[in-house]
């Protein structure tokens, strides 16, 4: 489709002021404006530097206001890289932050925001979680640098207060939740979307679809989120199977409804982000791609406590299920699911990204420490049930 025909909006809530376009970048000096900021540090990968023109729009669009690039970020936020990144923007001195890139690259600015405001390590703002539903934050001061997204993946991390950040010596992700590093601006850019792998898009995708199905059986799940999961559930099941045509207006039109599912958050997902968290941060594994594995073995697994919940994430999906019990359509949804993964060609098994066997305890045992577990439909007392779904997914 042609750029001029491609889907154009803006959107502005409490939180967050979206512009979506197929040049939507070229908008970046009013964006700084209207937060108040002069010099902006740009934070990326060094994948999307070296092999996109994203950045370099990004800072012909700033011109002047330009403050300095970090650009070592790395999957899953390791905090070495985290820490190299505020001792950069320690020396920039920079009043706004623009991330440019995925998840790992939104949850390094978060982690840089807060680091500025509160100094210390990033460990000290862990979000603490005791079994089964206990959460404890931190106090956090309102300090914080505005940050403004680009984002280049279907992933939803720019829409979240959530970050996690791979810690090797603890074999664990440090998972924060600072309110005041939700970004304020978000710019959907079409071409810059086009310029990401098409297996990344989809697999981030399907990271979002988890998401807006979590949203829906997640034991604070209300009508405002089922409204907007459910949209995005039938949007992602339009749109997603048509990405690999890079056409403008079906990628906007789907991080549209990636973004919907975020924007759906009730405070709580369930026992797939829990999991994927940590196959990710222990083993490598693309975020987008663990959930999609994840997905249809997590659903099926919550069958039992919320069939009904299930049922409407069929019917948004398009399943025929008429006839069908809520047990039958439940099942449907699962299977569904994991029919659209497998048209899209991702990885199916956890073996098949590199999981080893003997790793399945590792992930249950830090997945215990996971606050997404807090609001599952189905309780999750022990590491057996974790176990369980790994073994159905290995």
């Amino acid at each position: 489709m042609e750029a001029a025909n491609a889907l154009s909006y803006t959107f502005n809530s409490v939180r967050h002021e979206v512009a979506c376009g197929a040049d939507a970048i070229s908008g970046l000096p009013g964006v700084l404006e209207r937060a108040g900021a002069t010099r902006a540090m740009v934070v990326c990968g060094p994948s999307i530097l070296a092999h996109s023109g994203v950045v370099p729009r990004v800072q012909e669009a700033l011109g002047g206001r330009f403050a300095g690039l970090y650009s070592g970020v790395l999957p899953h936020s390791p905090v070495a890289t985290l820490d190299a990144a505020v001792a950069l923007a320690r020396q920039c001195r920079p009043d706004a932050l623009i991330s440019v890139g995925g998840g790992s690259t939104h949850d390094t600015t978060k982690g840089i925001a807060t680091l500025l405001g509160e100094g210390g390590r990033i460990h000290d703002y862990e979000a603490q979680f005791r079994p089964p539903d206990k959460i404890t934050y931190p106090d956090l001061s309102p300090d914080r640098l505005p940050i403004i997204t680009v984002p280049t993946t279907m992933g939803g991390a720019e829409l979240s207060r959530g970050a996690g950040f791979a810690d090797r010596d603890l074999g664990r992700k440090i998972l924060v939740a600072d309110p005041n590093t939700i970004p304020g601006y978000i710019i959907i850019d079409g071409q810059a979307l086009a310029t990401t792998p098409v297996g990344i898009l989809t697999s981030t995708a399907m990271g979002q679809l988890r998401i807006a199905v979590e949203t829906v059986y997640s034991t604070k799940h209300n009508p405002i989120s089922d409204a907007l999961a459910l949209h995005a559930i039938r949007l992602l099941v339009e749109h997603l199977p048509r990405c690999a045509e890079l056409d403008l207006d079906c990628l906007l039109n789907t991080k549209t409804a990636a973004c919907m599912a975020s924007l759906a958050g009730v405070g709580g997902l369930g026992l797939n982000t829990a999991i994927a968290h940590h196959v990710g941060g222990i083993f490598d594994v693309p975020h987008g791609e663990a959930n999609a594995i994840l997905l249809p073995h997590t659903m099926r697994y919550n069958a039992e406590a919320c069939a009904d919940r299930l049922a409407l994430i069929a019917d948004a999906m398009g399943l025929d299920t008429s006839g069908m019990s809520e047990d039958e359509a439940a099942q449907s949804a699962a299977d569904g699911v994991e029919n659209l993964r497998r048209s899209l060609g991702l990885p199916e098994r956890l073996r098949d990204v590199g999981v080893p066997e003997d790793g399945l305890e590792l992930i249950a045992s830090a997945t215990l420490h996971d606050r997404a577990l807090a609001t599952n439909p189905r309780p999750v007392p022990d590491a057996g049930p974790i176990m369980a779904v790994l073994w159905e997914a290995w």
